[in-house]
């Protein structure tokens, strides 16, 4: 039940977003090959993006490394893995 809820929060967010939020990819975004990053401070969530799957690996090392300088979190939902 709880991976359905998942599941379904995360097609919703993907379809909101439509695009991959790299400006330079323009990929339009399909939840089975798309990764939501969600920036948390402490069990407040700062920020979400949307990205699709290959600049999702491709930027995600250099994300992490940011929130942890800046002493936040990354969460990630990873379509591929849903």
């Amino acid at each position: 039940m709880k991976e359905t809820i998942q599941r379904d929060a995360f097609k919703f967010s993907v379809g909101r977003a439509i695009f991959c939020a790299i400006p330079e990819c323009g990929v339009i975004l399909d939840w089975k090959r798309a990764a939501e990053f969600s920036a948390c401070k402490g069990a407040q969530y700062v920020s979400i993006k949307v990205f699709c799957a290959e600049c999702a690996d491709r930027v995600r090392p250099s994300i992490e490394a940011k929130l942890t300088d800046l002493g936040m979190r990354l969460e990630v939902a990873d379509g591929r893995k849903l």
